[in-house]
């Protein structure tokens, strides 16, 4: 009986040896499972600059300097009371005086100069951190009331920024259907 016990244990021991190494074990343990990590969540959006209430005489020009700490896009909104005046809104990449603008000594990201759209939006996509500039122009007839918001939406990673030939093409709009008379800072 004994020995009948040891060749069936001997037996049992070989089954188990070959249904492990069938299943891809081995006597060293499982194979380890690699780790995936995500990428990480950007933050959510938030309002780097906005105003409410603020007086924009017909024929002035509006400066809003802006600051970023994330890179992500920008997206500015500008609306006004009446339907009948038109509001153009551009932004640039740092903190660019008037002077500087009609200049040409700024980095013209984008701009907005329709003569319809009400309120007027800009956005520009993979923004780097650090300062900008938001000029809205109130090219008349009459004076007006108006609001702003810049909203960063972070991204996860950057990326490269607008080509000096997109620039170009959008920097001789704002100013040029009615000349501005001046300029006021709008907080």
């Amino acid at each position: 009986m004994c020995e009948r016990m040891r060749v069936l244990a001997g037996v049992l021991g070989c089954a188990l040896a070959l249904s492990l190494t069938a299943c891809g074990g081995s006597s060293d343990g499982p194979t380890p499972t690699p780790m995936v990590t995500p990428p990480p969540t950007p933050p959510p959006p938030q309002v780097v600059a906005e105003g409410t209430g603020l007086s924009l005489e017909a024929e002035l020009i509006g400066r809003v300097p802006i600051t970023t700490t994330r890179t992500g896009s920008l997206e500015a909104t500008v609306d006004w009371t009446f339907a009948a005046n038109d509001i153009d809104a551009a932004l640039v990449r740092t903190n660019c005086s008037v002077d500087q603008f009609f200049a040409g000594a700024c980095q013209v990201l984008t701009i907005s100069a329709s003569t319809t759209a009400k309120p007027e939006r800009i956005r520009v996509d993979s923004a780097a951190a650090g300062d900008y500039t938001l000029f809205i122009e109130n090219t008349g007839p009459g004076d007006e009331t108006l609001s702003f918001q810049v909203v960063l939406t972070p991204s996860a990673t950057g990326a490269a920024p607008p080509s000096a030939s997109a620039r170009a093409e959008v920097s001789a709009t704002l100013g040029q259907k009615r000349k501005p008379r001046g300029s006021v800072e709008l907080r």
